[in-house]
């Protein structure tokens, strides 16, 4: 299944395997490990970063989901700078290590090991509600 993820273009406001933002390829892999549907929030541009740490924070709080120290597959990777979110990725298995699956304009759908995430990262915080 990863194979597949990693053909989807990037395309902002994406939510679907035409192409997708960072946001509407966590919706998509997590549907797939994990059966739940998160919100589209397809309207917020992905340079709005107020609009998009608010609807982090709406995310978060609403569906029950708490900070985790040990993420597991399915967990959301969230960036922040402050307290402004500023890109989000999530957390899958690849070859039984953990990973970050992501996406952006200058790179498209890619993984990184979770360490290597977290050095791309400095400022890392990992949800989940399972």
């Amino acid at each position: 299944m990863i194979n597949d993820w990693l053909r989807i273009p990037y395309r902002d406001h994406g939510r679907d395997w035409a192409g997708c933002d960072c946001w509407g390829l966590v919706r998509m892999v997590r549907h797939a490990l994990r059966g739940d549907l998160l919100p589209s929030y397809g309207a917020i541009d992905p340079q709005d970063k107020p609009a998009l740490t608010g609807a982090a924070g709406e995310v978060m709080h609403g569906a029950g989901f708490r900070e985790c120290s040990a993420p597991q597959p399915g967990a959301i990777a969230t960036v922040w700078r402050g307290v402004l979110c500023l890109h989000v990725g999530i957390v899958v298995d690849i070859e039984q290590r953990l990973a970050v699956l992501e996406t952006g304009r200058r790179h498209g759908v890619r993984w990184l090991r979770l360490p290597d995430f977290k050095r791309a990262y400095p400022n890392v915080s990992f949800y989940d509600n399972d």
